[in-house]
Parts: structure tokens; sequence; C-alpha cells
């Protein structure tokens, strides 16, 4: 906007105010008597507070570190007040120590008294166990009465609540460590009872018996076939030999058996040398048995000397059939054992597997029982934990240790009002008289369509305006008149305000 008008808007501005001066000061007056008749009604609050510390720093804290409850915060800490603070029997106390108790005679009176009182109270934490009650009340001396008697009521009333809920918990949670270990008791008795019954084992156990019985098995099933392929070589061999021999048998069963260790020694010399274990064992055999052909020709010839025989017909028993029937014998009765061996480990093996058929039937009820001795043992040990702690902070609360709230700031007595007071509206009154007629004149000249200068009409039209004619005669106005009514308005409120104040 251009200035020139701007500054045209301001002279028609003051133009206004000074040809409508006396209604500019009638309404102010009106509006700044409205004002302090506000003021005069308004009844100031007075507001008192108490600051309380909740003290758990005591000198026991560093002994039982991690043994009772830690620091609340901030909102559960107001939470806790406020349930204990605001409950009905509390509230109810103090309406009737602080209030006319005349003017609560019935049921529906004193409730409303103290939902009004629940609403007027503030709680609030400014820091870390700290404690702000606030109380405004239009009377200083209620205001007082009612933030000491219900701070008082709520340190006694946490107190005995604290020791109330800790000898509650500590019985509580001694009766579940009496249940528990009946429970702990009953459990480990089923598990010996279960163990006692079943002495299979366990699966582990019986896998390995298994598994050595199946290898003695198998040993032994191996071990058999070879006896029996050992009894039908000596039946062949049996067979071959006669039972009865002449008297020089021996020696030429000797000498063949030489002829065929010294065929096999020279089988042997053809891939072996003298050292091998072989070549020497064959060479220390050839010499044991030609030294027995040696003796057996040397016996025979005494014999044929001396004229005897062993029997009537020259003939004796033959030592290899001899030596080896025996041997079969031997064979026979080895197979047998181990047959008999055989069968028995077969039977023991059968037990094992309808052993491991119950130890897996027994596996589920064990596994349960034993579950439920763990968890019942680790509640119950859980629960000891817990009774200690309970009973710790017990004697504490009992002790006074435990947390304890105590006053830090004591409720002062209030003097001056909270908020708004009297002297806010007196001077409030004339500011707002003055503001309200002044922004109503400067709004209807702004915004009025009459054009009041030029400048306003060239704005609109350019270069219609020919001429501006002068303002008429002004109208004398009698200021001492307008000056006396000024003052004796403001008179008036002086007065008003002085009054009231003095009251």
């Amino acid at each position: 906007m251009n200035p020139l008008i701007i500054l045209q808007y301001v002279r028609a501005i003051l133009k206004q105010i000074v040809n409508r001066i006396g209604l500019i000061i009638a309404c102010a007056s009106v509006v700044s008597f409205i004002v302090l008749a506000i003021g005069m009604l308004y009844k100031p609050k007075y507001e008192t507070s108490v600051t309380i510390f909740a003290d758990n720093q005591n000198v026991i804290k560093p002994l039982l570190e991690g043994q009772t409850a830690v620091t609340l915060p901030k909102n559960e800490r107001i939470r806790i007040v406020q349930e204990i603070m605001f409950s009905p029997r509390i509230l109810q106390q103090v309406v009737r120590s602080s209030f006319d108790p005349s003017r609560f005679g019935t049921d529906d009176l004193m409730e409303s008294a103290t939902k009004n009182l629940r609403d007027d109270i503030s709680i609030s934490a400014p820091a870390d166990n700290y404690i702000k009650i606030t109380y405004d009340n239009a009377d200083p001396e209620v205001s007082y009465a009612v933030v000491n008697k219900i701070t008082s009521l709520f340190i006694e009333e946490s107190a005995q609540n604290k020791r109330s809920e800790s000898k509650s918990a500590y019985t509580f949670i001694d009766e579940q460590v009496k249940s528990y270990k009946s429970q702990l008791v009953e459990a480990e008795n089923k598990l010996k009872a279960f163990e006692a019954d079943n002495v299979d084992g366990v699966e582990s156990q019986v896998n390995s018996s298994i598994a050595r019985l199946q290898s003695l098995i198998d040993e032994t099933s191996v071990d058999i076939e070879a006896g029996e392929v050992r009894i039908s070589a000596l039946e062949a061999q049996i067979a071959s030999e006669s039972r009865y021999v002449t008297s020089d048998y021996s020696a030429r069963v000797y000498r063949e058996r030489l002829a065929q260790l010294e065929q096999q020694l020279e089988t042997l010399k053809l891939n072996y040398r003298d050292e091998h274990p072989d070549v020497v064992d064959l060479k220390l055999q050839i010499q044991d048995l030609k030294r027995t052909i040696v003796e057996v020709e040397n016996s025979n010839q005494k014999k044929s000397n001396q004229g005897g025989s062993d029997d009537l017909t020259g003939e004796k028993l033959n030592p290899i059939y001899e030596e080896l029937s025996n041997q079969l014998a031997d064979a026979k009765v080895n197979v047998q054992a181990m047959k008999h061996r055989l069968a028995a480990n077969q039977r023991r093996l059968e037990e094992q597997y309808k052993r491991r058929q119950r130890v897996a039937a027994n596996q589920a009820e064990l596994s349960e029982l034993t579950r439920d001795y763990d968890v019942t043992k680790n509640i119950y040990e859980d629960l000891l934990e817990r009774k200690e702690r309970a009973r710790i902070s017990m004697t504490l609360d009992l002790a006074g240790q435990g947390v304890t709230y105590k006053i830090l700031e004591p409720a002062a007595f209030p003097t001056v009002p909270a908020g708004l007071s009297f002297i806010y509206f007196a001077i409030a009154g004339p500011i707002i008289g003055l503001i309200i007629p002044l922004g109503i004149m400067v709004a209807w000249v702004v915004l009025d369509p009459t054009i009041r200068f030029s400048e306003q009409l060239n704005e609109i039209y350019p270069g219609i305006v020919l001429a501006v004619l002068p303002p008429a005669k002004k109208v004398k106005r009698s200021w001492k008149k307008i000056g006396l009514s000024t003052a004796g308005v403001v008179a008036t409120y002086a007065i008003a305000t002085i009054s009231f104040q003095l009251i």
C-alpha cells in the first residue's frame, strides 16, 4: 500500500477519535469497571505444597544389593502414591478434619467433597525418589490443613501397607515353599520307586550288551565252522589210517613223513632264505623226525634180537591212528561246547532284545518323572530364594529400614495467593477499556467503504479528482468538560480499587 494512503488512514483514525472522544471515554470506563468487578468477584487461590522423599538409601542397602526390589520409575511411584492418597478412607478423613463436618451430612455430599478434593490435589515427581503434593483453596487455612493432613495420613498408611504387604507376601511364599517341598519329595519318591522296579538300566547299556553278545555269537559261529572243518579233516585222516601196524610200520611212516617235510623244505627254499622262520621251523621238525626214526629202528632191532613180539599176530596199535582219534574226540567236544555257548549267547541276546523293548517302553515314563522332578526342584529352589528375600524385606519394613517416606520440604502457610490477584484486574481494566474502543474505531475506519480522502478515489479511479474542497468549519468542543469527566472516572476507579484492597 502507498505510504501516503497509510498516513491518510492514520489522520482519519485520529480525527474520528477526536470527534468521538466522549464515546470512547464512556466505553473505556464501562469496560474498566466491568474488569474491576470481575476482579472483585474473583476469589484468589492459596496454594500449599509439600515435598516427600522416598528414602531407600539407608546404610543397609549396600549389604542387600540384589536382595530387595529395585527403585521404581517416576510414573510407577506416582501411581502408588495416588492409590494410597486418593483412597476414599484417606480422603474422607481429610474432609472431616479440614472442613466443616456439618456441610457433609449425607453420603452424596461426602462423595462429592472427596471427588472435588481428589481433582484439586496435584501429585508430581520433580526427580527420582521425590514426590510433590500440591493443593490450592480460596481459604489459606484450609489449603494448609489439607496438605498437612493428607501427607501425614499417606506416610502412616504407606508404612502400614508396606508392613502388611511384606508379611502377606512372606506368608504366601512360605506356604508355596511347603507345598512344593511336599511335591518335590513325592516326585523324588516316584522316581526312586520307578528305578527300583525297573532294573533293566538305560538304553545305552542295553545296546552295549547287545553289541557285545552279537560279537560273541559271530566269533563262536566262526569257531564252530572251523571246528567242524577240523573234524571232517580228522575223520578223513583216520579213515586213511589202519588201526594196527606191523613192527616196522612206525619207521616207515616216519620216513614217509620225513620225505614230505624235506620236499616242503625244498619248496620253501625256493621262496625264502634259510633264516626265514618257516624254514627254520621245518628244519627243526626234520631233525626231530630223524632222531625219532633212529630211536624206532634201534628199538625194533633190540626186539628182533630178543626174538619177542607185541602180540600173537605180530601187530600193534597205530600211534598215528590213536593220536588222530584223540584229536577227533577233543575237536568234537570243543565243537559241542561252542554250540552250547552259542545257544546260551543267543538266548541271552533274545533276552537283551526283550530288555530293550522294556527300556524303550519305560523311557517315556522315566523322562516324564525326571522332568517333573527337575521342574519341581527348580521351582522349589526359586521359591526358597524368594522366601529369603521376602523375609529380609519384611524384617526391614518392621525395623523401618525399607523404603520410607520422609518430608523433605514441609508445607508453609500460604500468605500470597497463587495466580491472578485483584491488583492484576485493577491494572488490566483501564488497559482493556482503552484497547477495545480504539480497536473498534480503527476497524471501523479501515473497513468502512466511505471515501474519506482524495487518495482513496485516485487509487480506484486514477485522474478523476480535479480539485479538493477544504473541510467544513470544525465544531468547537468543551475539552474542559471532557477532562473533568475523565478525571472523575479515574478518581472513581481508583477509589473503588483502594477500597476493595482495604477490605
